[in-house]
């Protein structure tokens, strides 16, 4: 079987959990025996392929060029939305943008014109994607998503609630199957861990520096509890940032990792020594505004960290095993990392291990690509 994924334009520019996802259902996909090539761009002939599956439809205009041109060519396509509900991103372009989107948020209460317009500000500094943002200026942003699932055979959700979403944002009849992200075996082995920092019992924040990973909310809430506890705790930044594209809020968390000594931040780390970066660390702590699931918390709970999480889907995969915050409150991020803190560290039961690995997921898209290759 030869399948071809598709990926968003600069998928390999940065590291995030699309990219993470694309490159490692790849890797299990190519030891089951598919032959398996990766494309961002429109430069590929589908007719060389058994079918194509797709990553990323929010804030992907592309996606819809490449759905229409597998289906021009009578060929299968699966796609993975890796969808965000739209009800939380308004929640954060209200409360909590920086830079331009103060703008977009006065000028638009449509959160699809807002994400249009933020396509757009995008291709200015990319002009291969001009022409991505220009056509659905004039089709419909929301519509180019719509018509994106309805010409998908099979759409691979996350969560269920995911599928949820879907259906209610879009108005759509899908024909959906979950399949869950997991962790590489790096997360899964049971070796000796490497105390890289020379500190312990740290909080640990994982993802890109950006305002919607709220990495500012969590340094305040960690102020406060500093502060009210007078305990000397750290807290570890680790991800890369763009000054260029997030400049108003970089900006102001460059000004309190010049302030306060106790953070340490770390721009880039290779995914198979994050191992030992969690399993050093007490809590690991992920306040995003949105998210699909939130992989940062999984991966160091199966490193015998506590996880604080935010929203339900991340509810959907983590449970009881997590504490919860609202994003929008320094309160409740302060209160849930505190629990955390205090509490021991995390029991994780075989099965969660079992379930949540790359190689299981692999194993569930081929039974789907393998139905839908039969059914044809």
């Amino acid at each position: 079987m030869k399948v071809l994924f598709l990926g968003r334009l600069g998928l390999f520019k940065a590291y995030g959990g699309d990219r993470i996802q694309v490159e490692n259902t790849a890797l299990e996909l190519r030891k089951l025996g598919v032959e398996v090539d990766i494309v961002t761009n429109l430069k590929f002939d589908p007719d060389q392929y058994d079918l194509c599956h797709i990553f990323q439809l929010d804030w992907a205009p592309e996606a819809y060029f490449y759905a229409k041109k597998i289906k021009q060519a009578g060929k299968s396509l699966v796609l993975s939305p890796i969808h965000h509900n739209i009800n939380e991103v308004k929640r954060y372009d209200d409360e909590y943008v920086f830079d331009y989107r103060r703008i977009s948020k006065v000028i638009f209460k449509d959160q699809f014109k807002r994400d249009l317009l933020k396509n757009f500000y995008g291709s200015l500094s990319n002009p291969s994607y001009m022409k991505f943002a220009l056509f659905s200026m004039f089709h419909g942003f929301k519509k180019m998503l719509k018509e994106t699932l309805e010409m998908a055979d099979e759409v691979l959700v996350q969560t269920s609630l995911e599928a949820s979403d879907l259906k209610e944002t879009f108005g759509v009849n899908i024909d959906w199957t979950k399949v869950p992200n997991g962790v590489s075996e790096a997360f899964l082995a049971k070796s000796n861990c490497v105390n890289k920092l020379g500190i312990i019992d740290y909080v640990i924040c994982v993802g890109r520096l950006e305002p919607r990973k709220n990495q500012l909310s969590v340094i305040k809430a960690m102020q406060e509890l500093r502060a009210e506890t007078g305990k000397d705790l750290k807290l570890v930044l680790i991800g890369a940032s763009s000054s260029i594209k997030h400049f108003e809020y970089y900006h102001l968390l460059n000004k309190e990792l010049q302030t306060n000594t106790w953070i340490i931040p770390i721009k880039w780390v290779v995914n198979q020594e994050m191992p030992s970066y969690y399993h050093f660390g007490k809590v690991c702590v992920s306040a995003s505004w949105f998210e699909t699931t939130g992989l940062t918390s999984l991966e160091s709970l199966l490193c015998g960290t506590n996880a604080v999480a935010a929203g339900s889907r991340a509810k959907e995969y983590l449970g009881e095993y997590a504490s919860y915050c609202d994003p929008g409150s320094i309160q409740s991020i302060k209160k849930a990392i505190n629990k955390e803190l205090n509490a021991p560290r995390p029991r994780v039961d075989e099965s969660l291990r079992q379930e949540y690995t790359w190689s299981n997921a692999a194993k569930k898209i081929l039974e789907v690509y393998t139905k839908l290759l039969v059914d044809r």
